[in-house]
């Protein structure tokens, strides 16, 4: 359903008056204070902090430590919670410490959200005259050893639902030392064994984060044999080393560490256990916001689903906002809403907002001509003064050449060759831009008017033109000063530097979004087209090659996780890598991200078949695609040069052509574009897309 749209977001005529009616102004919070406290469901995952593993012996003797008890793991699904008042204790346990000489090790900490979870027991020390046997907790801790006594390793005190495990327990033959391994979540830990430490025991695996992933493993016993020491649970608990001390269990899995083993005369440490994890899974629809205090989670979102993951040992509060508060609003009633400055309503259920910001201004438009075979040939009726003009002749063949007025006009680049700008020749013999104007451009037909890609006599030509934000200004955003001519209302800006040669160079775009797709180039010498794409549209960062037809390439990307809503990354750490973004040379780039109403970035996988349709809100004018999962030309579609309903005319912007004739199109649609057949639609290959209104 189409938004309604409001042109003054205070002032609403719900009649025949021409008085208009005041709605009450407030902010978020004080709209939901009109609310009972509502409800919340929540899944959350608790696992406290693993114990620590033990020293081989506190005195001299042959001996070994046993393995840590893991953390108590907890979850639990479509738990009700309630939004507001002082919000909920979250804690995340410490993994206890490993036992050294003279020191025992130590349990696990608590972890803390709605339920307590107990820390892991820690490995039990000992030899022939002196012994610390297992800790309990919520996985006991792996026994140590006393001559040919068997002990049993530490209880699990986990409550259910939670879970937790007895630790194993030591040998019983007197010539041979095995610890016991410690309890993990899924098992007991192994007995020690004739020369063999025991294996801690198994975790359980949870896809909370939609990543499946182990959590509380049993730290492994260790050995007097320095070959047969234990391991740990699930590849998450520490393991015990011959003749080292043994490994920590894995931090924020609540594992156990890993205990200490004999060799010859030499006592070896055992090792702490892997702090603990509380993470919180809702429907992102169902929190309108959260507040969190002493502890900073980490925020993910997967498909409709909110993830927080506190990480970090220690205490903290979170306090939910429900955005689906249910109490005394009446269906149907409205107010202006200061804080999100939109007018909303209440269904019953949820609060709604209602859309009445202007919207954006498409930065494209396009014209077609005809050479004159003039020095000058003005068009007009663009509608703005243009930053960026492609040119392509629609009659024979052309390089397509593109122009920006942040280079100037004495800067031409063409898209179908991998050439610096060229140079006065090359523009004396094929001709230019040679102004941008407040409402379009000038064209001259170069020398002879035999070759000209602007203005040959007679030639049909269409120009598809790009609006940024005039003069270029200073950017200082990234460590490499750039000039920038940014339309940020309209995702699209032009931006010029200087490389340096190093690596982790940034340099500012202009826009207030991540962009989704940048055509980057050389100017300075030649070098390939780069149109870098960032993950959101392929599923990966990549790059294609604006002036060949490979699919995507992910090897080196300019996209790297430092690139943002306010720079560019240049991370490159060769001559190959920093050969796109970052040499000691002179670069231009053309960035995009999507606008609601007037752009689209995107991808599709091809079905083959007529009736496939790609949606958006608006219906486009200029549409250029390119498949990525294999070779393909770079294709633009547009309504200049396409009057038909179903569009077959096409320019290939990446070699030297007229325009081509496809044998099924595709249909401009009010709310999108759909394929009339396979032409622009293979079958199974995924393509990318850049749209405008």
């Amino acid at each position: 359903m189409a938004n309604t749209k409001i042109t003054n977001p205070e002032l609403f005529n719900l009649g025949d008056s021409t008085s208009a009616t005041q709605l009450p102004v407030m902010t978020t919070t004080q709209r939901i204070a009109m609310n009972a406290p509502p409800s919340l469901t929540v899944d959350y995952l608790v696992v406290a902090g693993g114990g620590g593993g033990a020293r081989s012996a506190f005195t001299s003797g042959g001996a070994s430590g046993g393995g840590g008890g893991a953390g108590e793991y907890l979850y639990k699904t479509a738990q009700t919670l309630t939004a507001g008042g002082s919000g909920y204790t979250v804690t995340v346990g410490d993994g206890g410490s490993a036992g050294a000489s003279g020191v025992s090790a130590t349990n696990g900490g608590n972890s803390v959200f709605i339920d307590t979870t107990l820390g892991g027991g820690y490995g039990g020390t000992g030899n022939n005259s002196t012994y610390s046997p297992g800790a309990s907790g919520g996985s006991g801790g792996g026994s140590g050893i006393n001559g040919s006594t068997v002990y049993a390793g530490g209880s699990s005190t986990a409550t259910s639902p939670g879970l937790g495990n007895a630790g194993g327990a030591s040998t019983s033959a007197s010539s041979a030392y095995g610890a016991g391994g410690g309890g993990g979540a899924g098992t007991a830990g192994s007995n020690g064994t004739s020369s063999t430490g025991g294996n801690g025991g198994t975790g359980v695996q949870n896809s909370i984060t939609s990543t499946a992933t182990f959590y509380a493993g049993g730290g492994g016993g260790g050995s007097f044999n320095n070959n047969n020491v234990g391991s740990g649970g699930s590849g998450v608990g520490g393991n015990a080393n011959a003749r080292a001390a043994g490994s920590p269990g894995t931090s924020n899995t609540g594992s156990g560490g890993g205990g200490g083993s004999y060799s010859g005369s030499a006592h070896t440490n055992g090792a702490s256990g892997g702090s603990g994890i509380v993470i919180l899974k809702y429907a992102t629809s169902d929190i309108a916001s959260y507040t969190a205090t002493g502890l900073t989670p980490t925020e993910t979102i997967v498909g409709t689903d909110t993830i927080l993951s506190f990480t970090t040992v220690g205490t903290g509060t979170i306090t939910f906002t429900s955005s689906t508060p249910t109490g005394t609003i009446s269906t149907g009633e409205m107010i202006f809403n200061s804080t999100t400055d939109k007018v909303e309503y209440w269904d019953g259920t949820k609060w709604y907002g209602i859309t009445y910001e202007s919207q954006a201004e498409s930065p494209y438009n396009s014209v077609l001509y005809t050479g004159n075979g003039n020095t000058s040939n003005p068009q007009t009726n663009i509608g703005f003064n243009p930053d960026l003009v492609w040119i392509a002749d629609t009659d024979a063949g052309n390089y397509n050449p593109i122009q920006d007025s942040v280079r100037g006009v004495d800067s031409v680049l063409v898209t179908a060759l991998n050439s610096g700008e060229l140079s006065s020749a090359w523009r004396n013999s094929y001709g230019q831009i040679t102004s941008f104007d407040s409402d379009g451009f000038n064209v001259s037909d170069g020398s002879g008017n035999t070759n000209s890609n602007f203005n040959q006599s007679g030639r049909d030509y269409v120009a598809w033109c790009f609006k940024a934000g005039g003069a270029a200004v200073a950017n200082t955003n990234g460590n490499i000063a750039s000039q920038v001519s940014a339309n940020v209302a309209g995702g699209f800006s032009v931006v010029k530097w200087s490389g340096n040669d190093t690596t982790g160079g940034t340099i500012g775009h202009g826009l207030s979004s991540t962009p989704e797709l940048t055509i980057i180039k050389k100017t300075s010498a030649n070098a390939n087209w780069q149109v870098s794409l960032n993950a959101s549209v392929t599923g990966q960062e990549g790059y294609m090659n604006l002036d060949a037809t490979a699919g995507l390439y992910t090897t080196y990307p300019l996209y790297y996780t430092s690139s943002n809503s306010t720079v560019l990354s240049s991370n490159g750490t060769s001559t190959t890598t920093r050969l796109y973004n970052n040499q000691s040379a002179d670069y231009i780039a053309y960035c995009f991200h999507s606008v609601a109403g007037v752009s689209k970035v995107g991808s599709f996988l091809g079905t083959g078949v007529a009736g496939k349709k790609i949606t958006l809100d608006f219906q486009p004018a200029w549409l250029m695609i390119k498949r990525s999962s294999t070779t393909g030309d770079w294709t633009v579609i547009d309504n200049k040069i396409n009057t038909a309903s179903i569009k077959r005319n096409y320019i290939k912007i990446n070699e030297i052509g007229a325009e081509n004739t496809a044998t099924t199109g595709i249909v401009f649609e009010s709310d999108g574009f759909s394929f009339s057949g396979g032409s622009f639609n293979q079958s199974g290959q995924t393509a990318i897309y850049l749209a405008f209104a």
